[in-house]
């Protein structure tokens, strides 16, 4: 329950971080997605069922503050999170390049589900071409930055003495 709740409260202040302070540092015009960071970590230290969990409480912060149809983040990330957790068991959990393809694989995956169930709503999407360029620098970004996360998300475990 220790490490559910920690894993919880480290989503919640990564999304705070996210919608609010990571604006300020935008340059490239594109952001890491901390909060998916983090659910790829989470997912890959538990299982399909703690993933999942965590990516329904994930995509209801996204839908709850961005997006106007309510459930479609919810959907996105608890597959993502519920398909790692379920395959992290077959993974080598301390090989970080791992991580690194998990989460590059899950951006790529996030945008992708996202255009597409946009595109088949109807939604006005831009074309994939003009945003292409923007996945492929967020997924290259997430790749890199959840190797120096996940220590920092182990540091933590360890100070709060929970077990991985």
């Amino acid at each position: 329950m220790k490490k559910l709740i920690l894993m919880s409260s480290l989503i919640i202040i990564s999304f705070v971080f996210q919608t609010s302070f990571i604006g300020f540092f935008n340059h490239f015009k594109v952001i890491p997605n901390f909060p998916l960071i983090l659910l790829v970590i989470f997912a890959m230290l538990s299982d399909g069922v703690i993933g999942g969990i965590l990516g329904f409480l994930t995509g209801i912060l996204f839908d709850a503050m961005i997006f106007d149809i309510f459930g479609l983040y919810t959907l996105i990330y608890f597959l993502i999170g519920a398909i790692i957790g379920t395959f992290s068991d077959e993974m080598l959990r301390e090989n970080q390049i791992v991580y690194s393809v998990a989460a590059g694989a899950s951006t790529v995956v996030m945008h992708l589900l996202l255009y597409l169930i946009l595109f088949f709503l109807r939604f006005r999407v831009q074309s994939a071409k003009s945003i292409l360029p923007n996945i492929l620098f967020e997924t290259a970004l997430n790749a890199v930055l959840v190797v120096f996360i996940l220590k920092i998300v182990i540091y933590l475990f360890d100070r709060f003495n929970v077990k991985v």
